[in-house]
């Protein structure tokens, strides 16, 4: 016999109240790219209890993937990620309900993937900005906050977008078009190691399509992100950060530190 919900989240009483357990379950979340932060985040607000989950992402996983996403496996390689993450979920959670955009964040379909929405995940690839700006102006539009992780390496920031207040654009943007130095200046106050200014030009002239990363740091943005979802959408707080400060972690020195975008200095929380 298959357990039910209130037996698989029973764990969560104590931690959430009952009240806040059916706001959890009531919770309609899109999560836009469901590689490591994607992906990670969809599996932990699914075994919080999460209601649905709308997963838009047009890639396959590659073997590549492996090393840090959730759902990467060798029997998935070649499979569309939305699809391989929803497989999974229905593992943990049967009751969730997980709709698929496979063709991700799209301009003729971003507005049906927000309809009715309470919050938003950006997961989408650090270097597809037009993508995702597309997806901050129609949340921003509807009035939905959305949530944010970048790594490389081993640092790791966040921040959350709040409708009312600064835009990606003012992060993102030079002079009204999309940036990548502009995206590297705002998120990452500072930088990996390995971040040579020789790598750091590859990056923003497009020569780099990727970076290195492992799964540690995967983990970690989603659990931050997941935190101030659940701050934002069942505790109806304020999140721990707002843009265009970030909270920025170190997984190497096993640091976490607040940066003050304003006044470019760090600061306590």
């Amino acid at each position: 016999m298959e357990p039910t919900y209130d037996e698989l989240t029973q764990r969560n009483i104590g931690v959430f109240t009952p009240e806040e357990q059916a706001r959890i379950k009531s919770l309609v979340i899109v999560i836009a790219g469901c590689g490591a932060l994607g992906a990670s985040a969809a599996h932990f607000l699914a075994r919080l209890g999460v209601g649905e989950l709308r997963l838009a992402d047009p890639d396959e996983f590659e073997a590549s993937n492996v090393n840090r996403q959730f759902a990467a496996y060798v029997d998935t390689v070649g499979v569309n990620k939305a699809e391989a993450v929803a497989a999974e979920l229905a593992r943990i959670n049967p009751s969730l309900v997980t709709h698929l955009y496979r063709t991700g964040v799209h301009p003729d379909t971003v507005a049906n993937l927000l309809e009715g929405a309470h919050v938003v995940i950006d997961a989408v690839d650090f270097f597809a900005l037009g993508d995702e700006l597309a997806l901050h102006r129609e949340a921003r539009k509807r009035g939905q906050w959305v949530f944010v992780s970048q790594g490389v390496v081993e640092i790791t920031s966040t921040t959350c977008f709040d409708p009312s207040g600064i835009a990606l654009d003012d992060m993102v943007c030079d002079q009204g078009r999309p940036s990548i130095g502009r995206a590297i200046e705002s998120f990452f106050p500072v930088l990996p190691r390995a971040a040579t200014p020789q790598l750091v030009a590859r990056a923003v002239t497009g020569e780099l399509p990727s970076v290195p990363s492992d799964v540690t740091g995967a983990v970690y943005g989603a659990a931050f992100v997941v935190e101030d979802v659940v701050r934002v959408a069942v505790r109806r707080l304020l999140p721990h950060v707002v843009a265009p400060d970030l909270y920025v972690f170190n997984q190497d020195d096993l640091w976490l530190r607040f940066w003050d975008a304003r006044h470019k200095a760090w600061r306590e929380s």
